[in-house]
């Protein structure tokens, strides 16, 4: 009975071994427009048959790190809690990315690979018509994209400028960001024939109570702090030499 036991149990510690290693990519040869699983996050909205590897798309790659943004809105958090203005820095989303998010997404192997970042909040990252204020740079190990990185990587443009819808920009939501209250639009897709959703950047609105966003249809807009139709789309830049 005694080596049944211990046979279970060598066997229960090969299967988790085997798992941790499923869930990490192949570090070594990652480009920029690869799609790559990290993490586990409930996304079909049956938590019965557990969490669903997240799907990254990899955005930029430099220094021996790379930038990924999630490939679908994963959660419907509202940009702030309340009415009141806040930044990037002040907001409550930014602190459920670095917490509750951050530990149910990621074991601590996952974790140690999450870069902490040095995120500019500074007026050049937001869009050049607004006047509000993007607040203190902050350190983050998960964050949202800003207007200028979103234009950068996405080239998302402001709603009213020439060919401002951008398929590339837009991003369905999972089952469980929809039925956390995620709204979709039918009439715009994804590049894959997917109903879109809005998605928050962490940039400030035209005003201090609104933050900016990126529509169903890939354009820059803003909505009010505790609007909860649209979808959460976390990045992060992830440690490519691990052991350097």
């Amino acid at each position: 009975m005694k080596k049944l036991i211990v046979a279970i149990l060598l066997l229960a510690m090969l299967f988790s071994v085997a798992l941790a290693e499923e869930t990490l990519p192949d570090l070594s040869n990652i480009s920029v427009g690869d799609v790559i699983t990290f993490g586990h996050y409930e996304q079909d909205n049956n938590p019965d048959n557990g969490a669903e590897p997240i799907e990254w798309i990899v955005l930029d790659v430099q220094g021996g790190r790379a930038l990924l943004l999630s490939k679908y809105g994963l959660d419907a958090k509202p940009f702030h809690s309340k009415l009141t203005g806040a930044t990037w820095e002040t907001c409550t989303l930014r602190a459920w990315l670095n917490s509750d998010f951050l530990n149910a997404a990621f074991n601590a192997e996952e974790q140690s690979l999450i870069l902490i970042t040095d995120v500019d909040n500074g007026s050049d990252q937001g869009y050049k018509d607004w006047d509000s204020s993007g607040g203190n740079n902050t350190q983050d190990r998960i964050f949202l994209l800003s207007y200028y990185e979103s234009n950068q990587y996405l080239g998302v443009k402001f709603w009213q400028d020439e060919d401002a819808n951008k398929v590339e920009a837009r991003v369905a939501p999972t089952e469980y960001a929809v039925s956390l209250g995620a709204d979709t639009s039918t009439t715009m897709q994804t590049a894959e024939g997917e109903a879109t959703v809005w998605w928050w950047l962490r940039s400030p609105g035209e005003i201090q109570s609104v933050a900016a966003c990126v529509t169903s249809g890939g354009s820059l807009r803003n909505s009010g702090l505790n609007a909860d139709g649209c979808a959460d789309r976390p990045a992060f830049w992830l440690n490519l030499n691990p052991d350097i």
